[in-house]
């Protein structure tokens, strides 16, 4: 079969008439040919015949914009593909358009209480299905910009506290599960305080973005995240990564800021811009919660900042299981 060669469309893309993607899911050759035929001109059109080949072209990386799905379907029907489409985190936002000859209420209601946005009945009016499909299309794209904006910090443009958080949890319960390792490297500017004295705050923000546009991609896998989590201060967080791993990220963030060269004239260890960072490696269990990991690495920053600056230090997990000490945290 046919898959996706284009970029998936994002909000914007609709505004330049960017055509977007369309999986038909039908058994029958006929109304495969009829929707094909009757929406190619405007639409990128694909199609699967199965519950199985559908499962496999949505899990792909492009996937498709929205999907119109036959009920009557061999071996799996289409309720059973939808409710499978909606469990699954990875599709659960593609919008499912039922397109069916069954016309009663029950089989409607099921069709939405699957999790579809709509339900059409056969013998289709192609010109209807265009509009339903451009109008559930806006709404996706138009959830997903707001979403944006709600998880990302507006001025450098990664994700936000909110954000983080939502991925922390998330990661922190999936390593209880397998049993795996969780980093993190809390990273704060030294002496941002007196950056903006001495350049004004304008340049203060121009300085967070190019922190931010340094350091992003040093969150080089799906599920690692990099995040401002308050004024110059962020954070990366590295699932199934061990304390040899985010030593290795550690370092590569102080050469990243040291390349840069960025200037501070009034720091007081430098002449250009540089950075602490605290690192804390833990197994996660039921017994300590994801804030340990956190309160961990910020122990550790401040005794980055403690010990002159410019470095990392390695949280002592053992004996600290993130109850955050009563230290001085001033001039930071």
């Amino acid at each position: 079969m046919d898959t996706f060669s284009a970029p998936t469309a994002s909000f914007k893309d609709s505004l330049v008439g960017q055509p977007h993607h369309i999986l038909v899911v039908d058994d029958s050759p006929t109304d495969l040919i009829f929707l094909l035929n009757g929406l190619s001109e405007k639409f990128a059109v694909s199609f699967a015949s199965s519950a199985e080949e559908t499962l496999n072209l949505v899990n792909r990386v492009t996937q498709p914009d929205i999907i119109l799905l036959d009920v009557m379907m061999p071996n799996i029907d289409g309720f059973e593909i939808c409710t499978r489409l909606k469990n699954n985190g990875n599709t659960k936002h593609i919008p499912v358009i039922f397109v069916s000859s069954l016309s009663a209420t029950a089989d409607k209601t099921s069709g939405f209480n699957a999790g579809a946005v709509d339900y059409i009945t056969k013998p289709l009016d192609l010109k209807e299905l265009e509009v339903r499909i451009q109008t559930h299309i806006r709404i996706k794209e138009q959830s997903q910009y707001f979403e944006s904006m709600a998880f990302f910090d507006p001025l450098t443009n990664v994700a936000n506290r909110r954000k983080y958080n939502e991925v922390l949890q998330r990661e922190w319960a999936r390593c209880i599960r397998y049993y795996h390792q969780i980093s993190m490297i809390i990273i704060d500017i030294d002496f941002f305080k007196q950056y903006n004295d001495t350049y004004g705050h304008a340049e203060g923000d121009n300085c967070l973005i190019s922190v931010a546009r340094l350091l992003e991609v040093t969150a080089g896998r799906q599920t690692d995240i990099f995040a401002r989590i308050g004024g110059e201060e962020f954070v990366l967080l590295i699932p199934d990564c061990n304390t040899a791993g985010a030593v290795k990220q550690a370092e590569q963030i102080l050469r990243i800021i040291s390349t840069a060269d960025i200037p501070h004239e009034n720091s007081y260890i430098a002449n250009h811009l540089t950075v602490s960072l605290g690192v804390a490696t833990m197994y996660p269990s039921k017994d300590n919660s994801a804030l340990s990991l956190f309160q961990a690495a910020d122990d550790a920053l401040f005794s980055a900042k403690r010990n002159g600056r410019n470095q990392f230090v390695i949280a002592d997990v053992q004996d600290n299981l993130g109850h955050t000490k009563e230290l001085s945290r001033q001039d930071h």
